[in-house]
């Protein structure tokens, strides 16, 4: 998708209309997936949807299931909403509490509420495979990105581009 489709763009909005396949053409939609969700800041929640350790918020990205979630350290993360070992979504409900863990439906892997892994049951069959506790690709993967804003908790699935306080730009002086 390159110059042509910039060119295209330019000529759906106008000053007093938008045409309608801004809003329906699959091409369109990728640019955006590509461009804005997955590079930008995305406001996930308040804190104050979290109050307890183990509860959680689920919310999307773009495409990806996410999960906020407040941790035994009181700090608020925002992890994928899929389990590392087949991808299966962990929670389905809009919110809730983990308990003791994040544990997976499909295969009762257990995670910690900062998504490391915690246990991975009949861990005997995958003696000799790289699927161990130890190995970080069995954890949940985190956004790349998260930070707070007086309590409104955004983050990016980019792991580079400006910092939350840039991205929101200068603040008004309060009076």
């Amino acid at each position: 998708m390159g110059v042509d489709i910039a060119l295209d763009l330019r000529r759906t909005v106008e000053p007093d209309r938008v045409h309608r396949s801004v809003y329906t053409d699959p091409g369109i939609f990728e640019l955006e997936m590509d461009r804005i969700f997955n590079k930008v800041w995305t406001y996930v929640g308040h804190e104050s949807q979290v109050k307890k350790v183990g509860d959680y918020w689920t919310v999307q990205i773009g495409r990806q299931p996410m999960l906020m979630v407040r941790h035994s350290d009181r700090s608020v993360r925002v992890l994928y909403n899929r389990c590392p070992h087949r991808g299966a979504m962990l929670y389905g409900d809009r919110n809730g509490n983990v308990g003791k863990g994040i544990i997976c439906s499909y295969h009762s892997w257990q995670f910690d509420t900062d998504g490391r892994c915690k246990a991975i049951p009949l861990d005997k069959g995958y003696v000799g495979t790289r699927l161990s506790l130890d190995n970080p690709d069995c954890s949940m993967k985190a956004a790349p990105r998260v930070a707070s804003y007086r309590g409104f908790v955004f983050a990016s699935l980019s792991a580079e581009g400006p910092s939350l306080e840039e991205w929101l730009g200068p603040r008004s002086e309060e009076h």
